[in-house]
């Protein structure tokens, strides 16, 4: 019996080894997976991540994204096609492959840009109206492509922009992104169609209305319209027939149940009267909106000032028909001249407001007769604009052409019977023709007028 006893007492010893032995086995396996884990989550936190809209997604090209100290340089051609735009080389409407420029293009905008500048142009798809913009660094050219900053995609390609280098990961928000957000999640927003309202989105503010926006209240004729910021707190209530955002200032125009339109801040003061049958801004820095009112219009001040008196048929320029001008603002030439039509005649203002050449030109630009050459309105190297003149000539009316500067003053009297350009070798050449002769308009100007005392503003 002691015998028995004694070899049951030793299995048992045998066993209890065994399971301890195994419980520290488990507690170390236990252990190295709490090792591993930690580790894998390490490795995969040092893995660089990259999300569009929520979503992850994965890099065809290992320079996207350039890192210069604490500056994200980003790829314009290869961020295109995941925020939404086609990318193309070249000038907008210039149909080159310029590789020192470039524009990116989506349904709604066109943004442009061009190597060490920091100045970008931004245009809707339907429309030929530049409004520039200067973003926080020049476009640089990197890898034999052009990169722009975090900062300046943001603005450019309208969309919300996160760099968190302690998780090695980049974030991007689009514009139809934050649409679709906020239409869902505030029954009254009125984002959903709306492009330029949507923008307001990206600077904490939100157009809404006075019903939800659900298909039966689509076509309601008595929507009216309020401004809210994102948590939903009212900056102006439901009460104008139509708004639309101002990204430049960050306003918005507004119109009135009388068809009135005005200008309301961001903060909801009233900036500029509803007294205009329409109004547009024509240049960002100055902050000059065309007014329109009973089909006359004019120009006013960002706090109404009237700078130029709303009695004139056109300001500013058919820019269609100069389209190799490649012309950014035809309301402001060379950032100074404001050209006007009254009664069938032509003449230009100044930027405050002075009228610096006589409203007696019969034309603006030289149309060319002949399709290899350029319609011409503007001489950049000079800071020239063609200007034309009716006159007669034994008995039969003749059109002709002469140049004057962005101060109004007269570089050539009318006198020319025509002005065109040509591209030669990548290189735009001016010509003029007097008394059926030919002259390169540079080079006869080098030689024979003084440009600096001609472009001293007074």
């Amino acid at each position: 019996m002691e015998i028995i006893g004694t070899n049951q007492e030793g299995k048992d010893k045998k066993t209890k080894k065994i399971m301890l032995w195994i419980s520290i086995l488990i507690v170390m396996l236990f252990v190295i997976s709490i090792i591993l884990f930690i580790t894998i989550y390490y490795l995969q936190q040092q893995l660089f991540k990259f999300r569009v809209d929520g979503k992850r997604v994965s890099l065809t090209s290992d320079d996207v994204f350039v890192y210069e100290q604490d500056t994200v340089y980003v790829s314009l051609r290869d961020i295109a096609s995941f925020i939404g735009y086609n990318y193309y080389n070249g000038g907008y409407k210039q149909y080159s492959e310029d590789a020192s420029q470039c524009y990116l293009e989506s349904e709604n905008e066109i943004c442009t840009f061009e190597q060490d500048s920091a100045t970008i142009y931004k245009t809707p798809s339907d429309q030929l109206d530049y409004t520039y913009y200067t973003i926080n660094a020049p476009i640089k050219k990197i890898n034999n492509k052009l990169y722009i900053t975090a900062e300046g995609i943001s603005l450019a390609c309208n969309l919300k922009f996160y760099y968190e280098p302690e998780k090695n990961s980049i974030t991007i928000y689009t514009l139809p992104y934050y649409a679709n957000y906020y239409t869902q999640a505030y029954t009254t927003s009125a984002v959903s169609t709306n492009f330029q309202n949507q923008k307001a989105l990206l600077y904490n503010l939100m157009v809404v209305q006075n019903v939800e926006n659900t298909e039966t209240n689509a076509n309601t004729k008595n929507i009216r319209y309020g401004i809210s910021n994102l948590e939903g707190k009212e900056i102006v209530g439901t009460k104008y027939t139509e708004i639309e955002f101002i990204e430049s200032t960050q306003e918005f125009i507004v119109r009135t149940e009388e068809n009135k339109v005005g200008i309301i801040t961001a903060e909801g003061e009233t900036k500029v009267r509803p007294q205009y049958d329409s109004l547009k801004q024509i240049d960002k820095d100055l902050n000059l909106y065309l007014a329109t009112s009973n089909n006359k219009q004019g120009v006013i001040e960002k706090n109404g000032k009237i700078l130029i008196y709303l009695e004139y048929d056109q300001i500013g320029v058919d820019t269609t028909q100069f389209q190799n001008n490649n012309i950014k603002n035809p309301y402001l030439l060379y950032n100074n001249a404001i050209p006007v039509k009254q009664n069938g005649k032509w003449g230009l203002y100044d930027k405050r407001g002075n009228l610096i050449l006589p409203i007696e030109y019969d034309g603006i630009g030289c149309i060319a007769d002949d399709k290899n050459l350029n319609n011409i309105l503007l001489i950049p190297d000079i800071k020239g604009i063609v200007v034309s003149k009716i006159e007669e000539e034994k008995e039969k009316k003749v059109t002709q052409y002469g140049l004057v500067n962005f101060l109004g003053k007269p570089i050539i009297e009318v006198c020319l019977e025509t002005v065109y350009s040509t591209v030669n070798n990548g290189q735009e050449e001016y010509t003029m023709i007097f008394q059926g002769t030919p002259y390169n308009v540079i080079d006869y100007i080098n030689q024979y007028r003084k440009l600096e005392e001609l472009n001293k503003e007074e």
